[in-house]
């Protein structure tokens, strides 16, 4: 009975770490998306990696109305991914 109880709860263990590996893939893969796609609105930017970072460094560009909406941009990507959607 115990060996039985032991290999339910290995189990059950190892299906939570497939889910959570998942789950982990899917996030990576949005956010790989939603920046590609950042990228492609605004090839001439250099966005790096991660979307906070580049919003704590930005030095604003000679165009206000540009450089807003880029930062507007960059805001509802970073938003989204933390959504999940």
């Amino acid at each position: 009975m115990r060996a039985r109880l032991r290999e339910l709860l290995r189990e059950r263990a190892r299906e939570r770490r497939l889910r959570a590996a998942g789950a982990r893939a899917a996030a990576d893969g949005l956010a790989a998306r939603v920046h590609a796609e950042l990228a492609e609105e605004f090839p001439d930017e250099d966005l790096g990696e991660d979307l906070a970072d580049f919003l704590a460094h930005h030095e604003p560009g000679p165009d206000p109305e540009a450089d807003e909406e880029l930062l507007d941009r960059v805001r509802e990507a970073r938003d989204r991914t933390a959504r999940g959607c």
